[in-house]
């Protein structure tokens, strides 16, 4: 730590040899440097503040039937593309500065100082609150810089706003013809395999297999059904026989006339023709189920004839069983109904045997059909979700309109103070002081190092390597040391009287600007 400290002094002790050295270089940096300071242009700065409402009133009212913007995300996009190239081209051409821009490197050059000149700063991070400001020598080129921002921001998100609308409603028009076209074709391909196909359409959401399974299971229920009644039938014929020997056998007459016995099988008939009437209207004479019900018709008629025979038979005998009469009354329902159920049988057995006979043709026809309407389902939901879109288009276009979107408002205008915000001259003038004190003894500390001297033995001896023998003291004389006060009283005047001019120009500066501000205040426009 001693020899560091030794070090230290030895090499100021250089520096002091050479202290007019220092001093002349500080004297002529910091004149030069005054005066290039006090020829700096004076600099204004336009300011202004925006802020931009994203909250609207009507995105709660149309949620879910428009179609809603993140606002603050876009509000950030436009803030960090404002200065794009064509806004700053844009900027030049609405502020003229373009026409001093003659060369294509000069309008380079203007358009990147207009991009390093324009400064958006957000005031706030919970608000849409920004400022906008642009410095210049000229004060109303300054404020129209600042004027003319605002007014492309507005445009931009205006008009990035409507442009995005429209050409989403463009899109959606386009697609909406597409697929109307598209559901059209489909329409027409469906009707034309259904009229072309009318004896092979599936029925009630049953394809092929379930209707063969569902006409297997009516004709095994309608065969049961007929065996059960042929049953009936033969339990009727052995009671009527049993009946008839007992009669014969005990020879006892009942009276009684079946002249007046109600017919049930007309009832039948006429019930049966009013079903007839009926699918008539509905059908046509090929239908499956009007060909039935005519057999049935034809069947039940003939049942008639034969219970009108049996009716006249048994009113030509006086001695007739009313009894036995009843029993062989339901012996001719059952066989009416019999009759009926052969039919029904047959029907269904055809049945059968026509989709059995179409078991290649009726699947390739089902899985058409199928692939036509998922096809046809597929444009049209399409199609419908295409309307609501453009639907929901339109009302977002038509709020935007109407400014329910991001709303900008200046809050402060774009205004220029009287006083010059910069430079500053002042801290400018300080930072020549300092530096021209640190070149002087920068320049003082390298001189003594070129022409380095010994101010004692030691350091003689570290240097050299060879022993000192002796030294001469200096004699100071009074004329020596009147010449050393003088110098010291010179370098020192030298160095008070630079330190004079530092305050002569600050306090020149700092009057000019409080005159400026006094004159602002008085004028109003502080």
């Amino acid at each position: 730590m001693h020899e560091l400290l030794e070090e230290l002094l030895r090499h100021a002790r250089g520096i002091w040899r050479f202290r007019w050295v220092a001093l002349a270089i500080m004297w002529g940096i910091c004149l030069v440097g005054w005066a290039l300071v006090m020829r700096m242009p004076d600099q204004y700065q336009a300011t202004a503040r925006v802020h931009i409402d994203t909250q609207s009133v009507l995105q709660p009212l149309l949620r879910g039937l428009a179609i809603s913007t993140d606002s603050r995300r876009s509000v950030e996009l436009m803030t960090r593309t404002l200065l794009s190239r064509p806004n700053l081209e844009k900027l030049a051409r609405m502020t003229d500065l373009d026409i001093t821009a003659t060369t294509p490197s000069a309008k380079e050059s203007l358009l990147d100082s207009l991009g390093r000149g324009v400064r958006i700063n957000k005031v706030d991070r919970g608000e849409n609150l920004y400022s906008i400001s642009y410095q210049s020598e000229d004060r109303e080129l300054a404020r129209r810089i600042v004027q003319s921002i605002i007014t492309i921001w507005v445009e931009s998100a205006l008009g990035e706003g409507r442009t995005g609308t429209q050409m989403a409603q463009r899109f959606l028009d386009e697609q909406i013809r597409d697929y109307e076209q598209r559901l059209t074709l489909a329409e027409q391909r469906l009707a034309d395999f259904k009229r072309q196909n009318v004896g092979l359409m599936p029925g009630s959401g049953k394809d092929y297999y379930a209707r063969l399974q569902s006409a297997l299971s009516d004709l095994d229920q309608a065969k049961l059904a007929l065996q059960e009644m042929q049953n009936r039938r033969s339990a009727q014929q052995r009671q009527v026989a049993e009946f008839q020997e007992r009669e014969d056998s005990s020879m006892n007459l009942f009276p009684g006339s079946g002249a007046g016995f109600p017919s049930a099988i007309e009832t039948r008939i006429q019930n049966i023709q009013s079903q007839l009437d009926e699918m008539l209207l509905k059908f046509t004479e090929n239908h499956p189920d009007v060909i039935e019900t005519r057999r049935l018709i034809r069947s039940l008629e003939k049942q008639r004839e034969e219970e009108l025979k049996l009716q006249a038979e048994m009113s030509s005998g006086s001695s007739s069983n009313p009894m036995l009469q009843q029993m062989k009354m339901m012996l001719g329902e059952t066989d009416s109904q019999i009759a009926s159920m052969h039919v029904r049988v047959e029907e269904y057995q055809r049945r059968v045997d026509e989709l059995k006979n179409l078991v290649d043709t009726v699947p390739q026809v089902e899985a058409e059909l199928q692939r036509l309407n998922r096809d046809y389902d597929v444009n049209r939901r399409n199609f419908n979700e295409l309307l609501q879109r453009r639907e929901a288009a339109s009302i977002s276009e038509s709020a935007d309109v109407r400014g329910d979107g991001s709303k900008f408002r200046v809050v402060d205008p774009p205004r220029v103070p009287l006083s010059p915000s910069g430079p500053d001259r002042l801290l400018f003038m300080t930072l020549v002081m300092f530096g021209s004190l640190g070149v002087g003894v920068g320049a003082a500390f390298l001189l003594s190092l070129v022409r380095p001297t010994f101010d004692d033995t030691k350091a003689m001896k570290d240097i050299t390597g060879l022993p000192v023998l002796g030294v001469i003291s200096m004699v100071r004389t009074d004329e020596y040391l009147n010449k050393h006060r003088m110098a010291v009283v010179a370098f020192t005047s030298a160095w008070l009287l630079l330190l004079v001019a530092f305050g002569g120009v600050a306090t020149i500066e700092v009057m000019d600007l409080d005159l400026i501000a006094t004159v602002t205040s008085k004028m109003g426009l502080g």
